[in-house]
């Protein structure tokens, strides 16, 4: 490497090294010599660790800076009002991970013909990235959501765009429509986790029994499905992200049991005489799993109460 600037501070002698960071070089760590000097491999050795060291504040400054323009997009995307529907209560939650934000998203919003659509996101990875990627699937779902009213069908329609444009990318989708006048709602799973419903009258609360096809972006799979569930008057449902439920010192079916008996506070003889509301089931769900503790994952909770 010949550098006319170098050439002009009158450095005879140089010696670089490589500085690493996640596996990959990030860029080159020099020293130069105004005399003509031949470095020794204990001298390269030293540089080395440096370097290292360098490319560790480097990786750190860089990954902040992902992490505060992710959490800009990220708070972009999700709604700033969930809208007002008569009949029902709506509230939800999004927490940020103590690690990299990852791709967690929620949306709700009013179909043409007075339906709600709901939906809960999950994309896989970390990062700007993976806020980018969540993004463009919160957009084109609500672009399909307007060209048909079947929840698996949609998905469908996700996946394949996603496979073109997006090769790289998966994510986990649960998408559902909430007819207000009638309580009915048509739940459609892209490998995502079952919500929780809770009825008034029931011993405990309970996992929907929605069958998980699989995730955006995996292969072209069998046709998704749909089903049919509906929430009585009273009647509350919790759709989450993994991060609420997902615990490494924990299988996933003791973190699903730990949720539906916290929302079981609900139903039967512990039900609360004062009326609760969408807000209390992710108050509930948030102290029962999460607690004081910070989030290592990121959390996204969005709940829906049928008011009696």
């Amino acid at each position: 490497m010949r550098s006319p600037l170098l050439v002009d501070r009158g450095i005879r002698s140089m010696l670089g090294v490589p500085m690493f960071a996640g596996g990959h070089v990030i860029g080159v760590l020099l020293v130069g010599s105004l005399t003509d000097q031949a470095f020794t491999a204990q001298d390269a050795e030293l540089l080395q660790l440096a370097a290292d060291r360098a490319a560790g504040a480097v990786q750190s400054m860089l990954t902040q800076e992902d992490r505060q323009a992710a959490m800009a997009l990220q708070g972009s995307l999700l709604p700033s009002a969930l809208p007002e529907v008569p009949g029902i209560d709506l509230a939800a939650r999004y927490v940020t991970g103590s690690g990299i934000v990852g791709g967690d998203w929620y949306d709700v919003f009013i179909l043409p013909d007075g339906r709600l659509g709901i939906v809960v996101g999950d994309v896989t990875g970390s990062g700007l990235h993976a806020a980018v990627i969540m993004g463009r699937m919160r957009s084109a779902l609500r672009a399909y959501v307007l060209e048909t009213d079947d929840p698996a069908a949609v998905l469908g329609k996700l996946d394949r765009k996603m496979q073109y444009f997006e090769p790289d990318a998966m994510a986990t989708v649960l998408y559902g429509i909430y007819e207000p006048s009638s309580g009915e709602m048509v739940l459609s799973s892209a490998g995502h986790l079952p919500p929780v419903l809770a009825t008034p009258g029931q011993a405990s609360a309970e996992l929907v029994p929605v069958k998980a096809d699989l995730p955006i972006g995996v292969i072209e799979g069998p046709e998704r499905q749909s089903i049919v569930i509906t929430i009585p008057p009273g009647g509350m449902v919790c759709c989450y992200t993994d991060g609420l439920v997902e615990r490494r010192d924990q299988s996933l079916d003791d973190g699903f049991a730990r949720l539906a008996d916290a929302l079981s506070v609900f139903t039967g003889p512990r039900a609360p005489r004062a009326a609760p509301g969408a807000e209390d089931v992710c108050a509930v769900a948030m102290r029962a799993m999460v607690g004081n503790e910070d989030a290592r994952d990121d959390v996204a909770i969005l709940a829906l109460h049928r008011e009696p």
